[in-house]
């Protein structure tokens, strides 16, 4: 079905031709397919895909022409944004080479937040090196917010200065949102006569713009897009001093203020953002605020208007009207060109022809199924590269984002061991004044952890309770928690000694039971879920994704406690947790030399309040252990895989032996949730622990293994050992021990890197004392290894043994 051409003001009336009516909903799914493709997140195909809506809708440039030329590009190794310093009123965010849309929405986000708190949140975005999109979309959402927002951005030389025909400026977008009663009034221009994407859709369609739009590459006035484009300038949108100057101004608020670039831009792959969100409740009320724009807009829709206008119209008013009679109508205007180039690009994704992607042009308002994703597990979707396609998790533990400043360049981190720092002036501060607010160790620490995790931000605590504790912040007098029934005994002394003195309620429930959450939730009152899977010391495992999702319906936050596997093998932001705990002291650190506890946080506003609570109750951990816990990540992969490795050996030889009764252990086919803990963890993890039905035995087994220190604690590079009940988890009465089903003679072990053989042999041998001890006949095959084979070898004949000794106790 063809309808008129629409004019865009962002377009010369001739740019514009007959277009296709695409419907709305064929739209989105060729977007997200097309988006998809590329290696983005659900997540973040969302937020772009809804950013190109909103142009689309609108006529604006900014919308589907951006596909075609290749804007959307995901950058190998490209990180999350991540917060890099941050106070009460500003912050700055690194973009890690991210997607600039993806970028701003974590700025926006962020600056709404600390307005909210402050009055004035102001957030600077440096290290994007692609499209922030319509920045109209972003300021309305802070206009949606009850906000007045300001962004400005830069982009490479596309610009000519006035009185220059060389391009020295971007095109430097500046937006302006504020809410009024009638609902946000918006401002989003380029700087430049024309911007660069409407210029690129000018060339697409062979059309000419007007002759004072730029110049060609030797300085001569042209009509040909190609030639502005080719090595030309674009003009300033007032062709005068005037637009120059704003043009300037943005590019140094936008650009130089944030962190960008200002000489070769495009090379520096460094363009900057500047987002500003102000509280009109803190200059004298926000309702007088609007009643004070709209008496401002009425005044203007009813003054006189010139000789041969109908009607005053105000910025913003026409695309707006556009996008509702798009909506009322459910389709789109697009040209054929450009909805032919969309439907190949998403066919990238499915694999079939372009025609198939999509329904025909003919369609007349049908839409077509949307096509079958492949049902894959998030381990098989994510790998170990933590949710992003591109360097795998391997190289970005040890290769961090670099969010602190260093004259140097050294190879390792700096350590800033001080605990206050020297101010610019005595009216100016610079970005650190006292380690307990921030100290730069502590921040490398924290955005490398957010950049594994995939969250907001990352905060590094004294130790994973007092990390634990700042959630429970979270929690007001009178409201209630539900967590698990087979949790770290330090979790359970907070919630059964802590939270009743600070009026919160808590319910212990079977997480492997989705059934028994929903039950336990208190309408309007439970605020926080907190889980662990796999449990400890049981390796219980619950369902990250449902037991959220039944969570969230209650309006509760979710916590995850995920030390026994850290982001290498399990992701639970990546599940739909709202918050995860990773103990520093576990694997991350991993040498027994550190106690620290990490949170990461998905969302920036969140994130706030836990930063605050980590400010004000000084719980922040120390510029050396960060260091030593930033020393640990760059081997982490390679210990915890061979820790796993070594770990299932064990866990199969405990299964088959006569001494054990249960072995606790996720990667065993056996474990009750090993389907479950497949599709959401890429590994069973080093921590198992096993039932032998005697006390005494179990003692012993600890007591005479060598290689198997006997401590608390997990996740070291030394082999442990311990007896859950008597030790980690003695906090928790007997009868409420033995209520949740943990038995004394429970044997926690945690598998270091230790050789395999070695550990089996001296697992072996204290068993064998345990059975004699107990007067049980130690008819076990031993394991007296020939010395000089290699560790391959070693591993085959360890194996063989357990296969026999399965089927030799499968004959008795």
């Amino acid at each position: 079905m063809k309808v008129q051409s629409v004019h865009s003001p962002h377009l010369e009336p001739a740019v514009v031709s007959d277009t296709e009516a695409v419907p709305l909903s064929d739209l989105r799914e060729l977007l997200e397919q097309a988006i998809g493709s590329l290696g983005y997140t659900e997540k973040e195909v969302d937020v772009i895909v809804e950013a190109i809506m909103w142009s689309q809708l609108r006529g604006n440039s900014q919308g589907v022409i951006k596909i075609p030329s290749g804007a959307f590009a995901l950058p190998p190794g490209a990180g999350p944004a991540v917060v890099v310093q941050d106070s009460p009123g500003i912050a700055s965010i690194d973009g890690q080479q991210c997607l600039g849309m993806l970028a701003l929405h974590r700025a926006t986000r962020l600056a709404v937040a600390k307005a909210k708190q402050g009055g004035v949140g102001v957030v600077g975005v440096n290290n994007t090196a692609s499209t922030t999109g319509a920045l109209g979309h972003w300021v309305e959402q802070i206009a949606e917010a009850g906000m007045v927002g300001v962004i400005m951005c830069q982009s490479p030389e596309y610009v000519a200065p006035h009185g220059s025909t060389e391009a020295i400026f971007g095109t430097n977008p500046i937006a302006v949102g504020c809410p009024t009663d009638e609902g946000p009034l918006l401002i989003d221009l380029a700087t430049s006569a024309q911007s660069w994407y409407s210029l690129f859709e000018a060339r697409e369609k062979g059309k000419t713009v007007g002759g004072d739009i730029g110049y060609d590459a030797l300085g001569d006035p042209t009509t040909d897009p190609r030639k502005i484009l080719d090595g030309g300038a674009i003009r300033t949108f007032d062709r005068s001093y005037k637009g120059s100057a704003l043009a300037l101004m943005v590019e140094i608020l936008g650009g130089a203020l944030a962190g960008g670039a200002v000489e070769d831009k495009g090379a520096a792959r460094n363009w900057g953002s500047l987002v500003t969100a102000i509280d009109p409740a803190s200059l004298g009320g926000a309702a007088a605020f609007r009643a004070r724009v709209s008496a401002l807009l009425r005044r203007i829709k009813a003054a006189r208007p010139a000789p041969g206008v109908s009607e005053i119209r105000l910025p913003g008013e026409n695309s707006a009207q556009l996008a509702e009679r798009c909506r009322a109508a459910g389709v789109v205007p697009m040209s054929s060109k450009l909805y032919e180039q969309l439907r190949a690009a998403a066919a990238a994704e499915t694999g079939r022809s372009p025609s198939a992607a999509a329904p025909s042009s003919n369609h007349d308002h049908q839409t077509s199924a949307s096509p079958e994703r492949p049902s894959t597990t998030y381990a098989q979707q994510n790998g170990a590269a933590g949710g992003r396609r591109g360097y795998a998790m391997a190289t970005r533990l040890v290769h961090a984002p670099k969010v602190t400043s260093d004259p140097y360049g050294s190879v390792s981190p700096p350590l800033y061991q001080t605990a206050t720092f020297e101010q610019v002036s005595a009216v100016e501060c610079g970005p650190y004044d006292y380690s307990r607010s921030g100290n730069p160790t502590r921040t490398q620490l924290e955005a490398h952890i957010a950049h594994l995790e995939g969250a907001a931000r990352s905060f590094a605590f004294g130790s994973g309770m007092a990390a634990l504790s700042a959630v429970l912040r979270l929690v007001r007098s009178g409201e209630h928690v539900v967590a698990g029934d087979d949790i770290y005994g330090g979790t359970s002394r907070l919630l059964t000694r802590i939270a009743p003195d600070l009026g919160i309620s808590v319910s212990n429930v079977d997480t492997s039971d989705a059934q028994a959450l929903r039950d336990a939730m208190i309408p309007g009152k439970t605020k926080l879920v907190m889980l662990e899977s796999p449990t400890n010391p049981r390796m219980n495992i619950c369902d990250i994704a449902g037991l959220t999702a039944i969570a969230h319906e209650g309006g509760a936050l979710v916590v995850v406690d995920n030390s026994i596997l850290a982001p290498t093998f399990q992701q639970p932001l990546a599940l739909g947790a709202d918050i995860v705990m990773t103990s520093a002291t576990k694997f991350i650190a991993g040498h027994s030399d550190v106690t620290g506890g990490l949170l990461s946080v998905k969302d920036p506003e969140l994130a706030e309040r836990v930063y605050f609570y980590q400010n004000a109750e000084g719980s922040a951990l120390g510029p050396f252990d960060c260091w030593l816990a930033m020393r640990g990540l760059k081997t982490m992969v390679l210990r915890m895989e061979r820790q796993a490795t070594t770990a299932a050996l064990i866990a199969r030889w405990l299964q088959a032996h006569p001494l054990v009764r249960k072995v606790n252990y996720p990667g065993l086919p056996s474990h009750p949730g090993h389907a479950v803990h497949a599709a959401q963890a890429s590994s069973g993890g080093s921590l198992l622990s096993f039932e032998t039905g005697s006390v005494e035995a179990s003692r012993v087994i600890a007591e005479e293994a060598e290689l198997f220190k006997i401590t608390v604690s997990f996740g070291s590079c030394s082999s442990l050992i311990s007896l859950p009940c008597y030790m980690s988890h003695a906090s928790i009465p007997a009868a409420l021990r033995a209520a949740r089903g943990l038995p004394d003679d429970l044997v926690r072990i945690s598998v270091g890197i230790e050789d395999p053989s070695d550990l089996l042999a001296d697992l072996d041998r204290a068993m064998r004392k345990a059975m004699e001890k107990i007067g049980m006949e130690a008819a076990v095959p031993g394991f007296d290894l020939h010395e000089g084979q290699t560790g391959a070898q070693r591993e085959r004949q360890l194996l063989q043994r357990i296969a026999q000794l399965e089927a030799q106790l499968q004959q008795t």
